[in-house]
């Protein structure tokens, strides 16, 4: 059945090419609700299910038209409003692959006719690494005294508090993080973070090392001051030094922000949800 699933997904999303492993990794398809439909035999759609949320709705190209989507749509909401959900997002669940709907050809429209809304669109971002030098950008310098290196084990308890007072939902993703985090520590003390993955680019790119920065965060008392930027540079041009060609952003709002960086926006996900 998983083969199925992943095969259908390669093919309803072009733009979205994954491996066999990250689609299982990321979407869990063995412990989700999977409902589906078939067309002599084969799989013709199918909308998955994790708690309140729809990470994956496809249908086969070539049966498009016949209903299939608005029928499986139908049933998942019959679903999750049974388990006592009030709100059913698109993606942004528990397991993902996808955050929320790929706004392609008539993707969003589809959801909109069914009373879909959503106040935000998330965008993937991509910066090859050939040319880029830390030293060559146009950004605005840190204030001085700053120092960059990896956390270690002493570091959590105050790197934790900084991530709570930062983004109050990402303390579990670093009690948990196998990733290196580099640290922006000033005077002593934790003023930034972020998550650098040598190997964690989740869309194929034949022929590149791809990297990844994420859960980028500056403490409240030290933003606005140049520290962010910085450090998310310092974080690309390590990156570079391991090997890495190019550099994966996922699922982010800042998009001007990490455009003077240099990154390039390749996709854009609509955040869609419905109250039930």
């Amino acid at each position: 059945m998983v083969d199925q699933l992943f095969e259908l997904f390669l093919r309803c999303f072009p733009e979205y090419q994954t491996s066999r492993e990250v689609f299982e990794e990321q979407l869990r398809p063995g412990e989700a609700h999977v409902i589906a439909e078939y067309e002599k035999g084969r799989l013709a759609g199918y909308a998955m299910i994790h708690g309140g949320s729809i990470p994956v709705l496809c249908v086969d190209e070539e049966l498009r038209g016949q209903g299939i989507g608005s029928r499986l749509l139908a049933a998942a909401e019959d679903h999750i409003r049974g388990r006592g959900a009030e709100k059913l997002t698109l993606g942004c669940g528990p397991h993902y692959l996808l955050q929320g709907v790929p706004d392609v050809g008539g993707n969003v429209h589809f959801f909109e006719k069914r009373g879909y809304t959503a106040d935000w669109t998330s965008v993937n971002m991509e910066l090859p690494l050939a040319e880029f030098e830390r030293s060559k950008l146009s950004i605005p310098p840190a204030p001085d005294g700053i120092v960059y290196r990896f956390a270690d084990k002493g570091d959590m308890p105050e790197l934790l508090a900084a991530v709570e007072a930062a983004e109050p939902n990402w303390p579990g993703i670093f009690e948990t993080c196998v990733d290196p985090i580099l640290l922006a520590v000033l005077d002593g003390k934790i003023a930034g973070f972020e998550i650098l993955a040598p190997n964690s680019g989740r869309f194929l790119r034949p022929g590149h090392q791809v990297g990844c920065v994420g859960c980028v965060g500056v403490a409240p008392a030290y933003q606005e001051r140049g520290i962010g930027m910085d450090m998310v540079a310092h974080g690309i041009q390590w990156l570079k030094e391991q090997g890495c060609t190019l550099i994966e952003l996922r699922y982010v709002w800042l998009e001007s922000w990490y455009g003077k960086l240099g990154f390039q926006t390749t996709r854009r996900q609509w955040m869609g949800e419905k109250v039930l």
